[in-house]
C-alpha cells in the first residue's frame, strides 16, 4: 500500500514540475524575452502595423501590484531572417505605477525591419 502511495505521490509531483510548452510562433508571448525578472508587471497584447514604410508596434503593460514598477526595455528589429536588420537599441526605463495599465509604443528605426522582439526586465 505503501509502495502505491509514493508512487502516486511522485508522479503528482512530477507532474507539478513540467515545463509549460514554449508560445506559438508568431503570438505575442513569442516576441516577449525576459532577462532576468519581470516581476508584477504582465505584457498583453500587441498591435503591429507597417506605416509609412515602417513597421510600428504598441504593446499593452499591465503593472498587477499596488506600488510603483520600474520596468527596462528595448526593442530588437530583425529581418525576415530573423536577424537584426538595425543597430542595438539602449535600455529604457518606463514607471509603472501601482495597477496602472498602459501602452508602449515603438517604430521600427529601417524599414527593412519585418519583425521584433521586445527584451524586458523588472527590479
Amino acid at each position: 500500500m505503501r509502495i502505491k502511495l509514493l508512487a502516486a505521490l511522485t508522479v503528482a509531483l512530477l507532474a507539478g514540475c513540467a515545463t509549460p510548452p514554449p508560445p506559438a510562433p508568431g503570438s505575442a508571448a513569442s516576441k516577449v524575452v525576459v532577462m532576468g525578472k519581470l516581476k508584477n508587471i504582465e505584457v498583453g497584447p500587441m498591435r503591429v502595423a507597417r506605416e509609412n514604410g515602417f513597421l510600428t508596434v504598441k504593446v499593452s503593460l499591465n503593472n498587477t501590484s499596488s506600488s510603483n514598477k520600474a520596468m527596462f526595455y528595448r526593442f530588437a528589429w530583425l529581418g525576415n531572417d530573423g536577424f537584426p536588420v538595425a543597430d542595438e537599441e539602449g535600455w529604457k526605463t518606463l514607471t509603472l505605477y501601482g495597477s496602472q495599465s498602459s501602452i508602449l509604443p515603438a517604430i521600427a528605426p529601417v524599414t527593412q525591419a519585418t519583425d521584433f522582439r521586445l527584451e524586458v526586465q523588472s527590479q
